[in-house]
């Protein structure tokens, strides 16, 4: 089978991103260009067209037409997804040798750039729940004590990056924490990938958008949490800290020379699309739609763990002692496809279309799963044996230039890593280059069953010494 056969695949449900939910809710004058000759809109940095970067021209004219709608400084649309404007945003906050604070459910791109840069990571623990096996939000108090620890006063803080929301829809108050920072004199980075659409939707008890809540940087992922299509993204600025020719200078330095018109198009319909009043209503409509369908999974009895987004239903597995990874290959196989797998979950993303007959599908598809799965009944989560702070023994850009040999997990523990081990999704690092490998952590990843193959036999790159 091809490629281009399999895109024109049909599911029962597609309840995965992008959010336009295979093109059911794109904007409707993306849809028109679409509609066009095949590939008329495939074209160059023309001069009336210009780039993200560039200081003329229709994309710059709509960057600074979003920012000015929302009092920002400036914004930037991005086509390498929220990970290449999440990385010129943090090399916009640190230069090479500076530290940069980040919680432990931070996407794997952070890592990469540090990598790249010679910036080092400071990690902070989150609390964690031993029912789901999912991080908490984070609290002002949590977070006050983090930066008061030694370790965080003894460095200098170039910058923090803050997760908000996590991937499964949980939201701190962000406000509180940006205020906290900024009276530390830290910037502060917010990837805000899945929660794009909170900017739009004020007073309908959505979590405050970080954009609303002045963070120095915000990033959005236009295809998690709107209607764009894959890889389309926004970075907004606001406030003095940073220079706003450091970031377009730092954009400029990590974007391809030769961005697609069709996903910057995307961008500017994307967030257009919301500010049409019309439009509006409609998505929160689904808002409210999906509300009432975990109302009414929960009244029947199927066990939901409920974040801060209304449109993740996430199905608790582990309730009934099934992991997620089988039921998501359930599901899989009845061509009702979920997002994100966990230990002790199922993520189902609604998006932004309507979602008939989704009630009676999913109970019953729930009902034959229970019949034709067995239960494992020890199954539960472990929180990962991470320290409240954690600074990494060797800088991870360092570990790029030395050597290394590769051993299996087991043979690893005592030797520093040199590798990334990250499951995606959700893409979250466990061990990164620089850490060294205790037992603790092995044993985790052992009995957590993170990697789907045999463990004792995954082979990791560690530091010859």
């Amino acid at each position: 089978m091809s490629i281009s056969t399999f895109l024109r695949k049909k599911f029962l449900k597609s309840l995965f991103f992008p959010s336009h939910n295979r093109g059911k809710a794109l904007p409707k004058n993306f849809i028109k260009l679409l509609e066009e000759d095949p590939g008329c809109w495939d074209l160059p940095e023309l001069p009336e067209l210009g780039s993200p970067s560039a200081s003329f021209g229709l994309i710059k004219q709509s960057q600074d037409n979003f920012a000015e709608i929302f009092n920002m400084n400036s914004c930037w649309f991005g086509v390498n997804g929220a990970s290449g404007l999440i990385q010129s945003a943090i090399l916009s906050i640190a230069k090479p040798g500076d530290y940069i604070l980040i919680p432990r459910n931070i996407h794997i791109c952070v890592i990469k750039i540090c990598l790249v840069a010679n910036i080092v990571p400071i990690f902070f623990d989150l609390e964690f729940s031993e029912v789901t096996g999912q991080y908490l939000p984070i609290k002002r108090e949590w977070l006050n004590n983090i930066l008061d620890n030694n370790l965080i006063k003894y460095e200098k803080i170039a910058g923090i990056v803050l997760v908000n929301p996590h991937y499964q829809g949980y939201s701190s108050e962000i406000g509180p924490l940006v205020e906290l920072c900024h009276l530390k004199k830290i910037p502060v980075l917010v990837d805000e990938a899945h929660g794009s659409y909170f900017l739009f939707c004020e007073g309908i008890g959505l979590p405050v958008s970080a954009v609303r809540a002045k963070a120095d940087l915000v990033v959005h992922s236009l295809h998690k949490s709107l209607n764009g299509l894959t890889q389309t993204a926004i970075l907004w600025h606001h406030g003095d800290i940073i220079e706003n020719d450091t970031i377009a200078r730092n954009i400029n330095l990590l974007q391809t020379t030769s961005p697609s018109s069709l996903l910057l198009a995307s961008c500017e319909e994307s967030i257009q699309d919301w500010l049409e009043n019309d439009n509006l209503k409609k998505y929160k409509m689904r808002i409210t739609e999906a509300r009432f369908i975990f109302e009414e999974l929960t009244r029947r009895e199927i066990p939901l763990i409920k974040t801060d987004d209304p449109l993740k239903i996430i199905l608790n597995t582990g309730a009934y002692g099934i992991d997620g990874f089988s039921a998501d290959e359930f599901f899989y196989k009845h061509g009702f496809i979920a997002e994100l797998p966990e230990i002790m979950s199922l993520t189902f993303c609604l998006g932004f279309s309507k979602q008939k007959d989704f009630i009676e599908i999913f109970v019953n598809l729930w009902k034959k799963l229970l019949t034709d799965i067995k239960p494992n009944k020890i199954l539960k989560p472990i929180k990962p044996p991470f320290q409240s702070i954690q600074i990494p023994e060797i800088p991870p850009a360092e570990c790029l230039l030395r050597n290394s040999c590769k051993v299996t997990l087991m043979e690893s523990i005592g030797k520093i890593s040199a590798d990334i081990i990250c499951p995606y999704p959700p893409g979250i690092p466990l061990v990164i280059p620089g850490e060294r490998i205790k037992k603790d952590m092995v044993e985790w990843l052992i009995e957590q069953r993170i990697i789907k193959q045999d463990l004792l036999d995954f082979y990791i790159n560690v530091l010859i010494t």
